[in-house]
């Protein structure tokens, strides 16, 4: 099971309407912790939103 510890998100500029498309990259994967980079881009290509999320890995007993 994967539980959220933070959520950082810079936005960078509005969307208001179109497709927003999100991608996920792994920063750092450990056995307790994992860091992902999340970048959303609108329909032109241009970033619209960075962020970081940082997640604890829990072990089923």
């Amino acid at each position: 099971n994967a539980v959220g510890l933070d959520v950082n998100a810079n936005h960078l500029r509005p969307v208001t309407s179109g497709w927003v498309t999100g991608t996920a990259r792994p920063v750092h994967l450990g056995r307790s912790t994992q860091v992902w980079q999340i970048d959303l881009v609108n329909e032109a290509g241009e970033l619209t939103c960075v962020s970081r999320l940082t997640m604890a890995i829990l072990v089923q007993r």
